[in-house]
């Protein structure tokens, strides 16, 4: 199990990269670390906007410099 990079209460900006479809990205904040098993590491991750987490592996994220209030 592979440790993880960004910490709890990290921004980080999130970006979707679908086979059949155009990119999605987006400024979210780290809520906690999920276990990940054989795989990268995975967080839930939450947007400022929306009243829903997502998960999201590692390479998906990015250091953001986007501070929520």
């Amino acid at each position: 199990m592979s440790a993880h990079l960004y910490p709890c209460g990290q921004s980080v900006t999130f970006t979707d990269k679908r086979c059949l479809g155009p990119s999605w990205s987006g400024d979210f904040v780290i809520i906690k670390h999920l276990p990940s098993g054989d795989e990268a590491p995975r967080y839930e991750i939450k947007s400022i906007g929306e009243v829903y987490s997502r998960v999201a592996y590692e390479n998906q994220l990015t250091t953001s410099f986007t501070m929520f209030r």
